[in-house]
């Protein structure tokens, strides 16, 4: 299932009219909605909100509780803008390694931080990754955490309305294979929109105009909209009149340049869309598509349906703190500092000192056990160069003092180092064993024959050029010497011989 352990999420929006918040709990074999309220807000003669947002939201949240583990809320769509750009890889690190710097030139001069996500939307038709990036100003993200830290709530997740309608609609509802589902939520001044095709996502955006159009000129039962009663607007309806159609025309004129969707399509309409009277009729004459009720997909809701789609941006939200799909997070950085966070690290405070008074001990440790070893190292290289200097004949140059020193020993005692055992005894054997390696025919005066531990230096001189191969040869195959080098064969301009210097690696 979905996860291991059982918690609970909380899901936050607002508006200029309402509140809606949702809790809902998770575990092994269960996915339920606990809770779900829409709070109209108390509103001036004006219609104005009376009080602030988060005193609206406290409010709600003490008749809910908020014994969720996380919170989520979500930025107004006012605040996002949106790009799309392509990468030749669906890698999320490397895309966030590269889509900030290109998102900037792509956007009007701002005088704030940048924060950047995103999500991907398939491939285009040169099979490049669609991306659809979400970018909002640091101070816009840092206005909604402070709004709910009022309330007495702090959210680790800061989502992208379209975003998460999107992923909210996935969880919630059994969604047709066949079709592109139109995922439309129309907010109080804008509209989320998001293109689904099963579980895969097409395409996020948003429009800057929602409900507040549709009943800026018009009565909902005798009332101004001024002064529009939210509940009698959701009980009676409100008619679309002539803002609907155009609404629904810049959504049809989005999803024709978006490309997203290429067969045949239905509308999941959610938010205020709910309470207009002839919506379904001018979706359908507009848009051409019907509208969709979807089963309810595994999650457990003892409500309404109307209502389920009403606050749907409030519940997707909350299942945004238990499932990570299409995953956006505005809250970032410093600013993703949150109070559990901080509270774990307070939890975790105790172990993390214990830990770093271990490391201490551990690097003090170290530091000693590399100054005794220091101090060995530099007393007995002290005491070799002592002894190599009384061993070994003066003017000897130290390279590898106690290699150096084996060496010469071996030479005083008669020994041929790697060479002895069976392989020869001392250095008249190995000049023997030269001597009859070299053919009989050929013309050869060896003047010089040096062994060491590795190697036999034979210098000489011979007849001609084809001898000194010869003698290679010869030499290669007795049975201790590896390999045989010609280091020099030149002609003496004197007696015209060939003056010759092999190297024979045992």
């Amino acid at each position: 299932m979905r996860t291991v352990i059982t918690r609970r999420s909380l899901g936050i929006s607002w508006d200029e009219r309402r509140v809606q918040a949702c809790l809902v709990r998770a575990g092994i074999a269960e996915f339920v909605i606990e809770g779900l309220m829409i709070v109209p807000r108390e509103l001036d003669a004006s219609g104005n909100p009376v009080h602030g947002p988060a005193e609206d939201l406290r409010h709600v949240v003490d008749r809910m509780g908020s014994d969720a583990e996380i919170c989520v809320s979500a930025l107004p769509e006012a605040e996002i803008m949106y790009r799309t750009l392509t990468r030749p890889f669906p890698d999320r690190r490397k895309i966030m390694e590269t889509i900030g710097p290109e998102v900037e030139t792509l956007l009007p001069a701002l005088d704030a931080r940048l924060l950047v996500d995103f999500v991907l939307t398939g491939k285009n038709p040169e099979g490049a990754y669609v991306i659809q990036a979400l970018c909002s100003r640091a101070t816009s993200v840092l206005q909604t955490v402070d709004v709910m830290k009022a309330a007495g709530l702090d959210p680790e997740i800061v989502d992208c309305p379209a975003v998460a309608v999107a992923s909210g609609a996935r969880i919630l509802f059994d969604l047709p294979q066949d079709k592109d589902v139109v995922v439309l939520h129309m907010g109080w001044s804008e509209t989320s929109l998001a293109v689904l095709t099963g579980k895969t996502l097409r395409y996020v955006g948003a429009l800057p105009y929602g409900i507040e159009r549709i009943v800026s000129d018009r009565h909902v039962d005798g009332a101004q909209a001024e002064t529009v009663d939210m509940e009698r607007m959701r009980t009676h309806g409100v008619n679309g009149g002539e803002a609907l159609p155009g609404l629904l025309r810049e959504v049809l004129i989005m999803l024709d340049r978006s490309g997203a969707s290429g067969g045949e399509q239905v509308l999941l309409a959610s938010g205020y869309a709910r309470y207009i009277k002839e919506f379904e009729k001018t979706a359908e004459d507009v848009l051409g598509v019907g509208t969709l009720t979807p089963p309810l997909h595994e999650i457990q809701f003892e409500g309404d349906m109307d209502d389920l789609t009403d606050g749907l941006l409030s519940v997707s939200l909350a299942c945004r703190g238990i499932e990570g799909a299409d995953a956006v997070n505005f809250r970032q950085g410093e600013i993703g500092l949150t109070k559990r966070f901080r509270k774990v690290m307070g939890d975790a405070g105790p172990w993390i000192k214990a830990a770093v008074v271990l490391l201490v001990i551990w690097i003090a440790g170290l530091g000693l056990d590399v100054s005794l070893k220091s101090r060995t190292n530099a007393m007995l290289t002290k005491r070799i160069n002592a002894e190599f200097s009384s061993v070994m004949p003066k003017g000897t140059p130290m390279v590898d003092p106690v290699k150096q020193m084996e060496q010469y020993q071996a030479r005083l005692s008669g020994q041929t180092g790697a060479l002895g055992g069976a392989a020869a005894g001392s250095m008249i054997d190995v000049l023997k064993d030269l001597s009859a390696a070299i053919p009989t025919d050929v013309d050869v005066v060896l003047d010089t024959v040096n062994i060491d531990g590795e190697s036999i230096t034979v210098s000489g001189s011979t007849g001609k050029y084809e001898d000194v191969e010869r003698i290679q040869g010869a030499l290669a195959k007795v049975p201790y010497i590896k390999e045989v080098k010609i280091v020099s064969a030149n002609v003496d301009k004197n007696d015209q011989k060939v003056k010759m210097k092999l190297i024979c690696k045992r």
